[in-house]
């Protein structure tokens, strides 16, 4: 029996536009996550230092809030600029 070799016909031909799509994100979200962390620091910093020394469980709760509203955002913003550049 003989072995089939791969070949470029048998490569899925939507995974090129996915890796590229996957970078573009990547591109996106990096300085995104930075300047929204620098941004948080800067200003939420303090407040954020009071609430855990106040009590840790309302802290936890709103950096969960934080958290999943940064994500949500973030795939809002980066499904929307892609969809305006054409890529989805």
């Amino acid at each position: 029996m003989p072995i089939k070799q791969k070949t470029t016909e048998n490569t899925d031909p939507s995974f090129k536009p996915l890796m590229r799509s996957l970078a573009l994100e990547l591109c996106i979200y990096a300085p995104l996550v930075t300047i929204y962390f620098i941004i948080v620091l800067h200003f939420a910093k303090e407040p954020l230092i009071q609430l855990y020394e106040q009590g840790s469980t309302s802290y936890a709760f709103l950096t969960l809030f934080l958290i999943l509203m940064q994500g949500v955002l973030l795939e809002a913003f980066t499904s929307w600029l892609l969809r305006r550049i054409g890529l989805r």
